[in-house]
Protein backbone atom coordinates (compact mmCIF):
# COMPACT_ATOMS: atom_id res chain seq x y z
CA UNK A 1 0.00 0.00 0.00
CA UNK A 2 1.50 3.56 -1.17
CA UNK A 3 1.27 5.62 1.86
CA UNK A 4 1.98 8.73 -0.22
CA UNK A 5 -0.95 8.64 -2.53
CA UNK A 6 -3.24 7.76 0.42
CA UNK A 7 -2.38 11.38 2.34
CA UNK A 8 -3.28 13.75 -0.37
CA UNK A 9 -7.20 11.90 -0.60
CA UNK A 10 -7.36 12.08 3.24
CA UNK A 11 -6.54 15.50 2.72
CA UNK A 12 -9.15 16.75 0.25
CA UNK A 13 -11.47 14.40 2.23
CA UNK A 14 -10.55 16.78 5.26
CA UNK A 15 -10.79 19.74 3.62
CA UNK A 16 -14.62 18.94 2.12
CA UNK A 17 -15.71 17.78 4.90
CA UNK A 18 -14.51 21.08 6.60
CA UNK A 19 -16.13 23.29 3.86
CA UNK A 20 -19.58 21.84 4.65
CA UNK A 21 -19.67 21.76 7.99
CA UNK A 22 -18.50 26.11 7.37
CA UNK A 23 -21.23 26.56 4.68
CA UNK A 24 -23.92 25.08 6.59
CA UNK A 25 -22.29 27.00 9.41
CA UNK A 26 -23.34 30.68 7.49
CA UNK A 27 -26.65 29.38 6.04
CA UNK A 28 -27.42 28.84 10.07
CA UNK A 29 -26.47 31.83 10.58
CA UNK A 30 -28.15 33.72 7.47
CA UNK A 31 -31.66 32.13 8.72
CA UNK A 32 -31.32 33.00 12.69
CA UNK A 33 -31.24 36.73 11.01
CA UNK A 34 -34.69 36.07 9.32
CA UNK A 35 -37.59 38.13 10.12
CA UNK A 36 -40.15 35.99 12.51
CA UNK A 37 -43.51 36.39 11.88
CA UNK A 38 -45.41 38.77 15.15
CA UNK A 39 -47.33 36.10 16.06
CA UNK A 40 -46.17 31.55 16.08
CA UNK A 41 -48.57 29.67 14.77
CA UNK A 42 -49.13 26.74 17.11
CA UNK A 43 -50.48 22.89 16.90
CA UNK A 44 -52.68 23.29 19.81
CA UNK A 45 -55.94 21.40 21.07
CA UNK A 46 -59.34 22.10 19.88
CA UNK A 47 -59.95 25.56 18.95
CA UNK A 48 -63.26 26.88 21.78
CA UNK A 49 -64.04 30.14 19.09
CA UNK A 50 -64.75 29.69 15.82
CA UNK A 51 -62.60 28.07 13.34
CA UNK A 52 -61.24 29.67 10.06
CA UNK A 53 -60.45 27.13 7.11
CA UNK A 54 -57.70 27.71 5.24
CA UNK A 55 -58.19 25.43 1.65
CA UNK A 56 -58.67 26.11 -2.24
CA UNK A 57 -56.58 28.87 -1.88
CA UNK A 58 -59.18 30.81 0.15
CA UNK A 59 -60.40 31.60 3.89
CA UNK A 60 -63.74 30.36 4.40
CA UNK A 61 -66.07 32.18 5.51
CA UNK A 62 -64.43 35.00 4.44
CA UNK A 63 -66.27 37.31 6.36
CA UNK A 64 -67.42 36.41 9.95
CA UNK A 65 -68.52 38.37 12.67
CA UNK A 66 -67.36 37.80 16.28
CA UNK A 67 -67.62 39.75 19.43
CA UNK A 68 -65.47 41.14 21.86
CA UNK A 69 -62.90 39.18 23.35
CA UNK A 70 -63.54 36.20 21.01
CA UNK A 71 -60.57 33.60 19.90
CA UNK A 72 -60.63 32.76 16.11
CA UNK A 73 -58.31 29.94 15.32
CA UNK A 74 -57.17 29.81 11.72
CA UNK A 75 -56.26 26.13 10.30
CA UNK A 76 -54.62 25.46 7.11
CA UNK A 77 -56.10 22.40 5.45
CA UNK A 78 -53.55 22.51 2.68
CA UNK A 79 -49.85 21.04 2.49
CA UNK A 80 -49.00 24.22 1.07
CA UNK A 81 -47.70 27.51 3.16
CA UNK A 82 -50.36 30.18 4.37
CA UNK A 83 -49.77 33.20 6.48
CA UNK A 84 -52.75 34.82 8.36
CA UNK A 85 -51.35 38.70 7.97
CA UNK A 86 -53.42 41.36 9.30
CA UNK A 87 -53.59 44.91 7.15
CA UNK A 88 -55.31 46.63 4.56
CA UNK A 89 -55.64 45.11 1.04
CA UNK A 90 -56.89 47.08 -2.09
CA UNK A 91 -57.78 46.87 -5.58
CA UNK A 92 -59.39 43.27 -5.35
CA UNK A 93 -60.41 42.33 -9.28
CA UNK A 94 -64.50 41.48 -9.24
CA UNK A 95 -63.44 38.81 -11.69
CA UNK A 96 -60.31 37.48 -10.35
CA UNK A 97 -60.43 38.17 -6.67
CA UNK A 98 -56.61 39.24 -7.15
CA UNK A 99 -55.35 42.49 -5.24
CA UNK A 100 -53.09 44.83 -6.53
CA UNK A 101 -51.35 45.46 -3.32
CA UNK A 102 -51.46 45.10 0.48
CA UNK A 103 -49.83 46.75 3.85
CA UNK A 104 -49.40 44.78 6.96
CA UNK A 105 -50.27 46.74 10.24
CA UNK A 106 -48.65 44.67 12.78
CA UNK A 107 -51.80 42.96 14.42
CA UNK A 108 -51.14 39.71 13.40
CA UNK A 109 -48.90 37.87 11.21
CA UNK A 110 -48.55 33.93 11.03
CA UNK A 111 -46.89 31.79 8.72
CA UNK A 112 -48.86 28.29 8.53
CA UNK A 113 -46.46 25.70 6.92
CA UNK A 114 -48.14 23.05 6.09
CA UNK A 115 -51.37 20.51 6.52
CA UNK A 116 -52.72 20.84 9.99
CA UNK A 117 -50.61 24.01 11.58
CA UNK A 118 -53.05 26.69 13.27
CA UNK A 119 -52.73 30.08 14.60
CA UNK A 120 -55.19 31.93 16.86
CA UNK A 121 -55.95 34.87 18.32
CA UNK A 122 -58.38 37.23 20.84
CA UNK A 123 -59.76 40.58 19.46
CA UNK A 124 -59.75 42.41 22.12
CA UNK A 125 -61.68 45.35 20.59
CA UNK A 126 -64.47 45.91 18.31
CA UNK A 127 -64.08 46.94 14.73
CA UNK A 128 -63.11 45.72 11.16
CA UNK A 129 -59.79 43.59 10.73
CA UNK A 130 -59.03 42.41 7.28
CA UNK A 131 -56.17 40.07 6.65
CA UNK A 132 -54.77 37.99 3.90
CA UNK A 133 -52.20 35.57 3.23
CA UNK A 134 -48.93 37.45 1.89
CA UNK A 135 -48.18 34.91 -0.43
CA UNK A 136 -51.33 34.17 -2.45
CA UNK A 137 -52.49 37.56 -3.92
CA UNK A 138 -56.73 35.87 -3.77
CA UNK A 139 -56.97 34.94 -0.13
CA UNK A 140 -58.51 38.14 1.50
CA UNK A 141 -60.93 38.20 4.04
CA UNK A 142 -62.57 40.30 6.83
CA UNK A 143 -63.20 39.73 10.91
CA UNK A 144 -65.91 41.94 12.21
CA UNK A 145 -65.80 42.51 16.05
CA UNK A 146 -68.57 43.13 17.77
CA UNK A 147 -69.46 44.90 21.26
CA UNK A 148 -68.06 47.89 23.49
CA UNK A 149 -67.95 50.96 22.21
CA UNK A 150 -68.15 51.31 18.29
CA UNK A 151 -64.65 51.68 16.80
CA UNK A 152 -63.39 52.48 13.06
CA UNK A 153 -60.64 50.31 11.37
CA UNK A 154 -58.14 53.57 12.45
CA UNK A 155 -58.78 53.77 15.94
CA UNK A 156 -57.47 49.53 15.72
CA UNK A 157 -53.75 50.65 15.16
Amino acid sequence: MDVTRIQPVRRRLIIGVTSVFIAAGAVAGCSAHAETPTAVPTATSAPTGPVINLSSLMFHPTTITVKVGDTITWRNDEAITHTVTSGRFVGVDKTTGLRSSQEPDGTFNAKLAGKGRTFSFTFARPGTYTYYCDIHQGMNATVKVVGGTTSTESDQK
